[in-house]
């Protein structure tokens, strides 16, 4: 196609002088190797099973002494010491008379007195513990109460044993419901908090940092290729379509290459790190990344974090960036004279910024109304589609229109800005106005 003519020269020009200089190789280069060593190394400590040294419990400290006045026929009610549930009193039993052991209690300060007492309430036989905190104790309310709940627990063992109950039918009877999975206000809390404020916080980071600075070197590579004396001699050879749309595809390509070889590396510092855990720990290494994810399909939805989700987020994510560098090219086709080409950035990076701001501030508010448009609008959408493609909010097909929408933006921008490319080439060095622009639009 005439249009097409010279694409593929330009396409292999770019990229030839842009991986060339500017550090381009050395700095992927380096930051995967960083991104290897530093993700692996991160997962293989953070799963690192404890030592037996660390394993061994910390020595309790006790809270006090409890003397114990059983007034019943029960018999051993003392608390004694759990494997994994350490006891935090020391338990003494002591006979007499009430006052008498109260007034024992009260000659130390880390002594409290717990009575064991049998009281008929409403007609029924009741065991009552009683605590008592002498008035020089310094043992808090709240710890004397709990003292008195344990031994409470150690009354109703007691009974059951004393009406000829086995310690299986014990044991089924203080056997406390157990549910596999568990989701608490607090994890609900923190996963909202993940995915309405860091993912799209994280996302916005790393399409703006892309943007800001590959979208410069388009704007730069068209606006300076415009005002040279040779591109008259160029566009004969060369389209403007194909001269803008090859430069674009160009960056786009190795911006979106040196970020996914990035991405690689770092994924393959956490299989690195893993497999090192595994191999080295066995079973008793956790994987901390994959507990996350894990977390997340399970609470999130049934297609969150799932292979043809994750593909199409990443397409959504391409398509995102490749639509702002259309934007960065049509900036760099208004300059008119070199001097002009830092004005030109403008023109895509505040509306990238306003984008941003919109689409992050409705997430992190619930505004779902102000989502449902954005996810809709070209400019709007690479901001959050991808993280509510990769949640599951937004099923394959709404990812695909997107795709559909935001490609066909991308391309008229390519379209309007070869034409004001070509159009404004009799203009250089000269004061662009509007009523100018949008006459080389209409082709006059």
């Amino acid at each position: 196609m005439k249009a097409g003519k010279g694409m593929k020269s330009v396409f292999d020009f770019t990229s030839k002088q842009y991986i060339k200089r500017n550090g381009f190789a050395s700095l992927t280069i380096l930051v995967a190797l960083l991104l290897f060593l530093g993700v692996g190394a991160l997962l293989f400590f953070s799963g690192k099973p404890k030592t037996a040294k660390d394993k061994e419990p910390e020595e309790i400290k006790k809270l006090g002494t409890v003397l114990l006045l059983n007034k019943t026929q029960l018999t051993d009610i003392l608390p004694e010491e759990q494997p994994d549930e350490p006891v935090l009193w020391d338990y003494v039993s002591i006979e007499g008379e009430e006052e008498e052991a109260f007034k024992k209690a009260a000659e130390k300060e880390d002594h409290i007195l717990a009575v064991v007492s049998v009281k008929e309430i409403e007609g029924k036989t009741t065991y009552v513990t009683s605590v008592k905190i002498p008035n020089n104790s310094k043992i808090e309310r709240d710890e004397a109460i709990d003292a008195g709940d344990v031994i409470s627990e150690c009354v109703r063992t007691a009974v059951y044993r004393d009406v000829n109950m086995t310690e299986e039918m014990i044991a089924f009877i203080q056997l406390e419901p157990v549910a596999r999975s568990i989701t608490t206000d607090e994890d609900v809390s923190m996963l909202n908090m993940l995915i309405k404020s860091i993912l799209p916080a994280i996302l916005g980071l790393v399409m703006y940092m892309m943007i800001l600075i590959h979208g410069q070197t388009i704007c730069k590579e068209v606006a300076v290729e415009k005002t040279s004396k040779l591109m008259e001699t160029m566009l004969v050879s060369v389209e403007p379509n194909a001269l803008i749309l090859g430069k674009t595809v160009s960056l786009t390509v190795l911006a979106l290459g040196q970020f996914f070889i990035w991405v690689a590396s770092a994924v393959g510092g956490m299989f690195g790190g893993h497999f090192l855990g595994k191999a080295l720990y066995g079973d008793e290494y956790k994987n901390r990344i994959l507990m996350a994810i894990n977390f997340l399909r399970n609470n999130i939805g049934e297609s969150a974090l799932s292979p043809l989700a994750i593909v199409m987020s990443i397409v959504v994510f391409c398509f995102g960036v490749f639509i702002y560098f259309a934007l960065a090219a049509m900036g760099g086709s208004f300059v008119s004279k070199p001097e002009e080409t830092a004005n030109a950035q403008g023109t895509f990076v505040f509306p990238m910024m306003i984008c941003w701001i919109i689409t992050y501030i409705a997430s992190l508010g619930g505004a779902e109304n102000v989502l449902r448009i954005c996810r809709y609008i070209p400019f709007t959408a690479p901001f959050c589609v991808p993280i509510d493609v990769l949640t599951g909010t937004l099923g394959l097909v709404g990812g695909i229109i997107v795709c559909v929408e935001v490609t066909a933006v991308a391309l008229l921008l390519i379209f309007l800005a070869a034409r004001i490319y070509r159009g404004l080439m009799l203009h250089t060095g000269q004061k662009i106005s509007l009523k100018v622009i949008w006459k080389v639009i209409r082709g006059r």
